[in-house]
């Protein structure tokens, strides 16, 4: 617990729903559901940052609709390969659910986060125990591609989609959290990590704990350029290039994607779901990214993975613009 409370990203956590940033429509109804102590299945989707995780986990606290949650909610990641499959469905959500919920609840809640990475036996399964446990039990499903979650088990949710939390209200409440700890800090400091690491809030605050251990906030550029970054800012580079008629500087923008492939900490789900909320990603490219994405979990090397993903799009992307010379 104290390793726990010493984490800035779990310190300052929000931990009410008037601490969260959420659109107007969707707060009335998470009110709604609060001071009534009662929630439907949910399903929320959307890009990393836009809180997806906090709000489920206030909706499954004292402050939602749980006064018992040590007892009442299992909190499984949907992303494990232990959990994504059939066994952790029959084995464990099922005979979670088979107890009722005690201490006054009225549910018991089953909050998968980063449910699209089940398996669709899971999914198969899961869809039964919704409908068998029913009465007593309540499913909140996070997702950062809602596609890939089976229209049977879809029907079942209220969907809520999500978006990016404004950089400026990070920032702000970045600089409260210094403020908080008594870090002597540079605005334009703080301003740097969030832009170079937005929009993942959760590696935002860590990097600015690290940053801050001997109580002034000294920033590292290097660090803070992730390799994530440089390659979303590789792939949307080229995409301009293409976009401009100008093929022959994609060869710079391929070699240093390469270099930065020797890294083997990169988030690969984190650039291809970046890529695919960026405006700037065309939508012919958007399904490059979205079936790369699907796939990334069953890949045998990443890298290789990322490299077929660009070369991939890049042809399409040529393609594309070679009908629309055809045309005029």
């Amino acid at each position: 617990m104290e390793l726990v409370n010493s984490l800035w990203v779990e310190k300052f956590r929000p931990r009410k729903l008037d601490e969260i940033v959420l659109q107007e429509n969707h707060k009335v109804d998470f009110e709604k559901y609060v001071a009534k102590q009662e929630i439907p299945h949910l399903l929320f989707s959307g890009p990393p940052g836009s809180g997806k995780t906090t709000l489920a986990l206030v909706l499954a606290s004292k402050n939602g609709v749980l006064q018992n949650p040590a007892d009442n909610l299992l909190e499984i990641n949907g992303s494990a390969k232990e959990t994504r499959g059939i066994s952790y469905v029959q084995d464990t959500i099922e005979p979670f659910l088979k107890i009722p919920p005690i201490g006054g609840d009225r549910y018991k809640i089953v909050f998968i986060d980063e449910g699209d990475f089940l398996t669709d036996a899971a999914f198969n399964s899961l869809r039964h125990v919704i409908e068998k446990y029913s009465q007593h039990a309540r499913f909140i499903l996070t997702c950062n591609y809602f596609s890939k979650i089976p229209d049977p088990v879809m029907s079942r949710f209220r969907h809520y989609v999500f978006k990016q939390i404004p950089i400026k209200f990070i920032s702000s409440f970045c600089k409260k959290i210094l403020d908080t700890e008594k870090i002597e800090y540079d605005k334009a400091d703080v301003d740097f990590v969030v832009e170079g690491l937005y929009p993942d809030v959760r590696r935002i605050v860590d990097g600015l704990q690290r940053f801050s251990s001997s109580g002034k906030l000294k920033i590292s550029k290097d660090i803070v350029q992730t390799e994530e970054k440089l390659l979303i800012s590789c792939v949307l580079e080229i995409i301009s290039c293409i976009s401009r008629g100008e093929m022959s500087k994609i060869g710079k923008e391929m070699t240093l994607i390469v270099n930065l492939l020797n890294n083997e900490s990169i988030d690969f789900r984190n650039i291809y779901s970046t890529l695919f909320f960026h405006a700037q990603v065309p939508g012919n490219a958007k399904i490059v990214v979205n079936k790369y994405s699907n796939e990334h979990q069953n890949c045998l090397i990443p890298q290789m993975h990322f490299c077929g993903f660009v070369f991939e799009m890049v042809k399409c992307l040529k393609e594309y613009e070679m009908m629309k010379e055809k045309k005029v």
